[in-house]
C-alpha cells in the first residue's frame, strides 16, 4: 500500500537555509516535489500530474513563510530580526503551498468506477510526504551534530510513523483534509484562513519526529536488554547456576 511506502520517498539532503532557501536547496527539494508527485501519479492512471506547478509551491512557501513568522514572537538569535523558523514549521508550510498547488488532479475516466480515496486524497498524501522530507533531512543532519552513541545509532533511521489498528497513519491523516472546507481554512487566500491552523500541521511533524525518537530509543534498550538477558542464560547454562 503507498500510504506506507514513504521510505521510498525520502532521500538524503542537506537543511535548508533559516531565510527562506538559496536556489542550491530550492533546485534539491524541487526535485523531491516531482518524484513525490511522479510516484504518487503512478499509482492511479486517472491521476493527472501537473509539473508545472511545482514552481508555485516555492513561490507559495515564501508566502506561509511570511505568515509563520508574524506569528511568532521569539526573534532569530543571530539576525537579531525575523523569528527563526525550525524545521516542523518549514515542513508545514511546505505542506501548506503543495496542499495550494494541487499538483495532482484526478479526471474521471469511461469506467463508471467512483473515485478512490488515494485518488481523492492523492494531494493531501503528496503534501504530507514532501513536509516528511524536510524533518527526514534535518533529522539526519542531527547524526552530524550528535556526540551520543545512541543518538548517532537513532539518527540513522527513517522517521517512523505511529501504527494504527486500522488505517495507516497517512490515511488518518488524508481523512482529516478531505472536507473541502479544511483544504480553505490552508490557503492563506480563501476567506476561510485560519493561520494559526499551519501551526497545528507544525505540531504534527513536531510529535512524529519525537515519537521516532522515542521509538528507536525504547527499540535499542530492548535490543541490549534481550542479549544481556541472552548473555545471562549463557552463563548460568555454562555454569550450572540455578536461577
Amino acid at each position: 500500500m503507498l500510504a506506507v511506502r514513504v521510505a521510498s520517498l525520502i532521500i538524503t539532503s542537506e537543511r535548508p537555509e533559516r531565510e527562506g532557501l538559496k536556489t542550491d536547496k530550492t533546485e534539491h527539494y524541487k526535485r523531491i516535489c516531482s518524484r513525490v508527485v511522479k510516484t504518487l501519479a503512478s499509482t492511479s492512471r486517472r491521476l493527472n500530474p501537473d509539473y508545472s506547478r511545482i514552481d508555485g509551491i516555492f513561490t507559495y512557501y515564501e508566502e506561509y513563510r511570511k505568515i509563520i513568522q508574524r506569528n511568532m514572537s521569539n526573534k532569530d538569535s543571530f539576525t537579531k530580526t525575523e523569528p527563526l523558523m525550525d524545521n516542523h514549521k518549514i515542513a508545514a508550510a511546505f505542506l501548506c503551498s503543495f496542499l495550494k498547488a494541487r499538483p495532482l488532479t484526478y479526471v474521471p475516466d469511461s469506467s463508471g468506477v467512483a473515485p478512490r480515496f488515494g485518488e481523492l486524497g492523492a494531494n493531501v498524501h503528496g503534501a504530507f510526504l514532501f513536509g516528511l522530507q524536510v524533518i527526514q533531512d534535518f533529522w539526519e543532519d542531527k547524526f552530524n551534530d550528535s556526540a551520543d552513541d545512541d543518538d548517532k545509532e537513532i539518527y540513522r533511521k527513517l522517521i517512523q510513523l505511529p501504527e494504527a489498528d486500522t488505517d495507516t497513519y497517512i490515511q488518518w491523516f488524508i481523512k482529516l483534509f478531505l472536507d473541502g472546507d479544511v483544504v480553505r481554512c490552508f490557503d492563506y487566500e480563501s476567506d476561510k484562513f485560519e493561520e494559526k491552523l499551519i501551526f497545528f500541521v507544525s505540531h504534527i511533524y513536531a510529535m512524529l519526529e519525537s515519537y521516532s525518537y522515542q521509538y528507536y530509543k525504547t527499540e535499542l534498550y530492548k535490543s541490549r536488554s534481550e542479549y544481556l538477558s541472552r548473555e545471562l542464560n549463557s552463563l548460568k547454562r555454562r555454569f550450572q547456576i540455578n536461577a
